[in-house]
């Protein structure tokens, strides 16, 4: 790996898919018209604000397992030293000579790490931003949103441009999210949050319309946990 691979710093680390959807004429016509539907719906609201709460509910969830991931591994990889591993063994020069000669190679890699990372947001905020982009249609025809949504959502990542290698996993996203099943979902996998953060996002310990709404008690957030 050569530092003049590293790219993606400065004014180039933006989510630039994130911004080419909230920037497209049929996303903002579809936001604009469920906010018009919903005008005066008494429940859950599922416009832009709703869906940029999962958005960062999602990643920030991601962020802390991911933290938690390398917090772990970090605290083996110090008790392996500490009790006497073969790298532990080396001498102070060695280890000195052995820092020098990685320390570039390390530098880039973390440069590269950085760049991935940020791919990553853009892919989740993608994700969140569509995941109930077919409530208008289900509304308006009365087909379910998550199966009209596959379909716009195709559209409209096709019309951006989207990675093809991200494609399915946010079109597979957007045609499941609407289930209960993220506790049994894998951790680190992207469905699994978004699934996560769209349940965690309802404020239902303050909702005015709790005595008639469709959800169980089993299933509202009585407080602020996740």
């Amino acid at each position: 790996m050569s530092c003049n691979d590293c790219v993606g710093t400065g004014k180039e680390r933006f989510m630039k898919f994130t911004e080419k959807i909230l920037k497209h004429p049929e996303f903002l016509r579809l936001q604009k018209r469920v906010q018009q539907i919903e005008q005066n719906r008494i429940y859950c609201h599922h416009e832009l604000s709703h869906a940029l709460d999962v958005c960062r509910m999602a990643w920030m969830m991601y962020l802390e397992d991911q933290m938690q991931e390398k917090f772990e591994s970090g605290l083996e990889a110090s008790l392996e030293n500490t009790y006497g591993s073969e790298s532990a063994l080396k001498s102070n020069e060695k280890i000195t000579e052995d820092r020098n000669a990685d320390r570039t190679d390390h530098i880039c890699e973390k440069k590269h790490e950085s760049v991935n990372l940020q791919e990553k947001k853009d892919q989740f905020y993608v994700t969140g931003l569509l995941h109930d982009i077919g409530r208008v249609a289900q509304y308006e025809t009365g087909e379910h949103h998550s199966e009209a949504g596959m379909r716009i959502a195709k559209q409209l990542l096709s019309d951006i441009g989207y990675p093809s290698e991200w494609m399915s996993e946010t079109l597979q996203i957007v045609g499941v999210h609407h289930g209960r099943e993220e506790e049994n979902a894998e951790t680190g996998v992207m469905e699994y949050y978004i699934r996560r953060a769209d349940h965690l996002s309802r404020n239902c310990f303050l909702c005015e319309a709790a005595d008639s709404c469709k959800w169980s008690d089993e299933e509202r957030n009585q407080t602020i946990i996740w």
